[in-house]
């Protein structure tokens, strides 16, 4: 979630511009060049003609501000993102949707006689089975530029044609920059050259294209079917969703065969579902799609990640999951010194272990121990699942494995985007990792931990070191000094759990937020059931109607409970404000985002002055002490798990992008780990060993970096 922060302000204008409104007006600007023959000068007799055929045929497409159809001047105020992409995209734009590429289809549906853009035989365009149709797949070589242009699809003299109109021709692939894989074979969509003029919505030949086009009426008709399509997918893809959530919601708020074979089931037929959309979602030509709105839209449909595997490899890459997620949650070791006992797992016993204990040789036994268990066994797997997420990667039309890891956020530098947010970071992370380091070279003693050296991640309290809080009876500043915890307040008070939901429904609805209503109330689980098991995990739920919000949580009344309710109610109103929106961008701007609006407001509910508003604290405490240790603990939490997700995440990068060879994989795992946070292992290690393996994330393959 750390990072997330810088793409709340970008995210939020993405969604505000990104309204997919299913309405598509049609301005005709004023014509300059004739409107079915761009870049060819016009006599006033010829565009007289071209008008009275305007109203023989009658406007293409009605607007219902009451624009009109016409081609005056008074229908170019209609909204459809024109004044955004007439002179090239915009910044954002350029970040989020990257660019389109051409397609070997032509039309949004199967090349008939009776289409405006037909051009005959299909044996002009050589056959080539394009077994994903999307934009990121163009031509596979320079010979197949002919198929693509539009303006000459029916002359004998295409390299005529071509040379006469090198400069505005966006169909010539030796000179035009937004042509994917034409000698080239790394590119993807979100590459950025920023050239000019290499977009389709250009001033020059792809705006003169976009105003042939909207002039035409069959276009319109095949425009009008897209919309429609949309909207009967959204629908049936949100009963489809509401299905498959509510199955999930009743296995985890009633744990028992029945209700896990449900959710299993349902899981499937909604992954089978997605399969489908997102087949139909491919084989529509997006080239000729001018809303970005209805574009995204089509986008989004067509990525469902590992889901759109054939399905022999869906199941290999399944299965690489079950069997590594078998060999960590398996993983025991035997207790320190006592040999005879050797049922420790990580839950609850080697947590529990490295949190607490203060033995250095305890310590490194656990980590030396459980990274040889949980990992090792599963290098081989892992290995042969950074060949599937190739496969993976593939069928989502992105380059490598490792372009798809960050596929989601829509940015083609991302990896340096997070670079350079880390550098900005890094000096106040150094003071910090000098200030531990000293605190426990103090401690332990400094034969032990060298004062210039990496700092031993055994000794960090946490079996990763992605945290520091459980050794700050070593290092907090002010040892005299309490925290604050309005937990015995709280229990003086009769705090409840519904109580303390309404607190932070009150906390939105002061800042002009929406009120959850009675049925939030209804079916949310706020407490541990006496009758039936609950997975306990905190989380939000939208169950895809548009009024149909939860949360599952086992509330405790105490200060961190508190911080999680306000947490989980920020889900609920992303949810409420979002719930007018077509399905598929009703989810997070991207991962990261819902996070780090949670945390944003975990944080502003957790500060002193705000407790004091609630009468949890009494008066204030003024002293720099009480502050100094505050900020120091948030910074051992917060500060020092921004390494650990980096690192975790770009190693996943460098590895599914094949920068780095997987023969060496564990080697460069920890060049990360020491070049980002100054952390090393306790011992010498191999590439027989697979220390990632001990973490949840990795046999599961979850992105942890958000």
């Amino acid at each position: 979630m750390w990072h997330s922060l810088i793409f709340i302000c970008s995210a939020i204008w993405s969604l505000v511009c990104g309204n997919p409104q299913l309405n598509l007006p049609t301005p005709q600007p004023e014509i300059s060049y004739n409107g079915y023959t761009p870049n060819v000068a016009t006599t006033p007799a010829q565009l007289r003609a071209d008008r009275d055929r305007s109203h023989r045929y009658g406007p293409p497409y009605a607007d219902d501000g009451g624009g009109g159809g016409g081609t005056g001047a008074g229908s170019s105020s209609s909204d459809d993102g024109l004044d955004d992409f007439r002179y090239g995209q915009t910044y954002d734009e350029r970040m989020r949707l990257g660019y389109a590429y051409p397609t070997p289809r032509l039309n949004f549906s199967d090349r008939t006689d009776d289409s405006p853009f037909s051009g005959g035989d299909a044996n002009r365009y050589g056959g080539q089975d394009n077994r994903y149709a999307n934009h990121n797949y163009g031509p596979t070589s320079s010979t197949d530029r002919n198929y693509y242009d539009l303006n000459n699809i029916n002359s004998n003299n295409n390299d005529n044609y071509r040379s006469n109109n090198r400069a505005n021709d966006q169909y010539d692939y030796n000179n035009n920059p937004n042509v994917e894989f034409v000698n080239v074979n790394n590119r993807n969509r979100f590459e950025n050259p920023y050239l000019p003029n290499q977009d389709r919505f250009n001033l020059n030949q792809g705006y003169t294209d976009r105003q042939r086009f909207q002039q035409d009426r069959r276009y319109q008709q095949e425009l009008e079917k897209l919309r429609n399509l949309l909207v009967e997918t959204d629908q049936k893809g949100s009963l489809e969703c509401t299905a498959n959530v509510a199955a999930q919601w009743n296995f985890e708020t009633n744990v028992n065969d029945f209700t896990q074979t449900e959710a299993l089931n349902a899981q499937q037929r909604y992954v089978e579902y997605q399969r489908i959309t997102a087949d139909q979602s491919k084989h529509i030509n997006k080239d000729l799609i001018f809303d970005r709105r209805l574009y995204r839209q089509l986008m989004l449909q067509s990525e469902v990640g590992p889901n759109a595997l054939p399905l022999d490899v869906l199941d290999r890459y399944n299965r690489l999951l079950n069997e590594m997620l078998f060999l960590y949650n398996g993983a025991n070791i035997c207790a320190y010194q006592q040999p005879f006992q050797c049922d420790l797992h990580y839950i609850p016993h080697l947590k529990d272990i490295m949190a607490k204990s203060r033995d250095w040789d305890e310590l490194q036994h656990t980590w030396v121990e459980y990274h040889r268990k949980a990992g090792r066994g599963m290098r081989d797997n892992y290995e042969q699942l950074i060949d599937v997420m190739q496969e993976v990667a593939y069928v989502n039309n992105v380059t490598n494995g490792g372009e798809y890891w960050y596929l989601a956020y829509e940015s083609g530098n991302f990896r340096q985007d997070m670079d350079i947010v880390w550098e900005q970071i890094r000096p106040l992370y150094e003071l910090l990792h000098s200030y531990v380091r000293r605190k426990l070279r103090d401690y332990y003693g400094p034969d032990r931990i060298n004062r210039i050296a990496p700092i031993p991640s055994h000794i960090l309290g946490n079996m990763y070191g992605q945290s520091w809080s459980n050794v700050l009876d070593i290092i907090i500043p002010y040892p005299g000094r309490k925290l604050i915890d309005v937990t015995p307040r709280m229990v003086e008070q009769g705090y409840t759990p519904l109580l303390m939901f309404q607190l932070a429904e009150e906390f939105f609805t002061s800042i002009n937020m929406s009120a959850v209503g009675p049925e939030f109330y209804r079916n949310s689980v706020f407490e541990q059931p006496l009758d039936r098991r609950v997975l306990c995990e905190p989380s939000a739920w939208d169950f895809c109607n548009r009024h149909d919000f939860r949360v599952k949580i086992c509330t405790d009344i105490n200060q961190r409970s508190l911080i999680s309710v306000h947490h989980e109610m920020a889900h609920i109103q992303y949810f409420l404000q979002y719930r007018h929106l077509p399905k598929v961008f009703r989810n997070g701007a991207n991962p990261a985002f819902h996070q780090a609006v949670g945390d944003a407001i975990g944080l502003s509910v957790s500060t002193p002055k705000h407790l004091q508003t609630l009468g949890l604290l009494q008066r204030s405490l003024d002293e720099s002490s009480y502050d100094i240790n505050y900020l120091f603990t948030m910074a051992i939490d917060k500060i020092a798990f921004l390494p650990f997700a980096l690192s975790l995440d770009n190693w996943r990068y460098d590895i599914f992008s094949g920068n780095v060879n997987k023969r060496i994989m564990n080697c460069h795992y920890w060049n990360l780990r020491e070049r980002y946070a100054g952390i090393k292992p306790p011992v010498l290690r191999s590439e027989q060993d697979f220390d990632l393996g001990a973490k949840y994330h990795i046999p599961a393959n979850i992105p942890y970096i958000k």
